[in-house]
């Protein structure tokens, strides 16, 4: 939730509250709700010293957001943003809109499909969010969906799944759920091989290259010498 702490009678929390409307639509899409309050003793509770401001509230956590209120692009960009939706030691929720941005901004993506009040998809997650600290070490964003329309798209036939994204390209995880090591050596394996596949396929490169130059260089230096021009009858 988005909330706009106001005064009443403020000519400028008007004139932002104009401009904030024309991003409302695309909050909305983003999974995130705006309200607005004139309350000072509100402002008081959240530590908000100036009036307007805005406070972006995930799971009742207060940020305030401390650039211009007039550049609302900035304010889409700032609310969508990595640092301010992720919960330390806990996967986060994304729709089809904040997923579809992750992946054009982000390499590693790892996405949990659960169904909600499904016993099997309460007790993966669980184990998951065990984990989820780690794959932040290992430069992996973990994010969670319960939308298995959306996980059809990536293959996925049946739920709870786990897909990993390297550069939008998916990986279904075909283990057990509930074993938290077989899924983080799964992923590290996954993190790991396209750049040591790289480099071989780098090395096989370069020595194909070396070794096309040296046989040039070799027919070049033993090839026969041109046969003399045939001589005049006249010079003989």
């Amino acid at each position: 939730i988005l909330n706009t702490i106001d005064e009443d009678d403020c000519t400028e929390c008007e004139e932002i509250l104009e401009e904030l409307e024309e991003i409302d639509g695309e909050a909305d899409m983003f999974g995130i709700d705006f309200v607005k309050i004139a309350s000072i003793d509100a402002a008081k509770k959240y530590d908000v010293v100036n009036i307007p401001s805005l406070v972006y509230f995930r799971k009742q956590v207060p940020v305030l957001y401390d650039g211009d209120l007039h550049q609302h692009d900035k304010i889409i960009t700032w609310l969508t943003s990595q640092d301010v939706f992720e919960i330390k030691n806990e996967i986060e929720e994304v729709n089809r809109k904040m997923l579809d941005k992750l992946l054009e901004e982000n390499e590693f993506i790892t996405v949990f499909f659960y169904e909600h009040n499904q016993q099997d998809s309460i007790a993966a997650l669980e184990k998951l969010e065990n984990i989820d600290s780690e794959t932040d070490n290992l430069d992996i964003t973990f994010v969670k969906m319960a939308d298995s329309r959306y996980a059809k798209k990536w293959g996925v036939t049946k739920l709870p799944a786990l897909v990993y994204f390297r550069r939008r390209f998916p990986s279904i995880y075909r283990g057990d759920l509930l074993s938290e090591d077989e899924v983080l050596e799964w992923l590290r394996k996954n993190r790991f091989r396209q750049p040591e596949l790289n480099i071989f396929m780098y090395a096989l490169i370069a020595l194909a290259v070396g070794f096309l130059l040296y046989t040039a260089f070799l027919l070049q230096c033993f090839k026969p010498a041109p046969p003399p021009p045939p001589q005049h009858p006249k010079q003989s």
